[in-house]
């Protein structure tokens, strides 16, 4: 939960500076997002799973004890087409117009999921299905 805290700040020390992100990192984070919930939508683990962090997809076979190509397809995702997208540098979050928000990491692998189906909650840290 304090990473959700930590990425507010980003967030906000970002929109004091100019070019925190650029469009191609807003639409490969958005293309990363909206694949883990079609893939957990079509109940395909594998591509959900290649869509997350190495911490989210150990926190959710610790989680759920099974496999993460398993437990993946379990989780409340609302929504498929991302409807707002920021880069904070390193960082991104993905809004869907089912409500939900997701926040990446850039990796070296390129943009990954770090949490899914969060609902934001005012003040307070998102409620995450899904997080590391």
């Amino acid at each position: 939960m304090r990473r959700l805290v930590a990425l507010g700040t980003a967030a906000w020390l970002c929109t004091a500076a100019v070019g925190c992100g650029t469009g191609s990192d807003e639409r490969d984070a958005r293309r990363a997002a909206e694949k883990l919930y079609t893939a957990v939508a079509d109940k395909q683990g594998g591509p959900a799973c290649a869509t997350l962090t190495p911490a989210a997809a150990h926190a959710l076979e610790q989680q759920e004890r099974e496999p993460c190509a398993r437990a993946v397809t379990s989780v409340q995702l609302s929504g498929s087409r991302a409807s707002r997208v920021r880069v904070y540098e390193t960082s991104a979050t993905v809004s869907f117009a089912g409500g939900d928000t997701a926040y990446l990491d850039y990796t070296d692998e390129g943009w990954r999921v770090s949490a899914a189906g969060c609902k934001p909650m005012g003040q307070e840290p998102a409620d995450c299905e899904l997080e590391d």
